[in-house]
């Protein structure tokens, strides 16, 4: 999952990407209150709102049962923790950056391998 696409880490309502996300949150402390206050305000948005449906309507077209609310609520939620448990983890570390660079443009984008964040420069 790609945290930034999310809307977790910049309030967009974007539909998610899935792609693993290294979870070394166990390398540092992060404030756990803080990071259940970050999930209670995120999971209370129209974004997330909007999110569950784009889950539920990818079961369909994938031709599975949709997951009660309930269950689908508490599995996103559960992506959404880990998720900004990284962003947190980034913000006290620093993000861990890889190049895609074209030379041909002269641009390059940066993606953190850990939260999702992207940069993009020109030079």
């Amino acid at each position: 999952m790609n945290c930034a696409r999310r809307g977790a880490v910049h309030g967009g309502g974007a539909p998610p990407v899935r792609e693993e996300v290294m979870d070394i949150s166990t390398e540092i402390q992060i404030d756990r209150a803080e990071l259940e206050r970050r999930v209670v305000d995120y999971t209370g948005t129209a974004a997330f709102q909007e999110w569950l449906a784009d889950a539920a309507d990818a079961y369909r077209a994938m031709g599975l049962p949709v997951p009660s609310y309930e269950v689908l609520r508490a599995e996103e939620t559960d992506e959404v923790r880990r998720c900004i448990e990284n962003l947190m983890v980034c913000e006290a570390k620093g993000h861990l950056w890889t190049e895609r660079a074209d030379p041909e443009n002269g641009t390059s984008t940066l993606s953190c391998r850990r939260c999702g964040a992207e940069e993009h420069l020109r030079w």
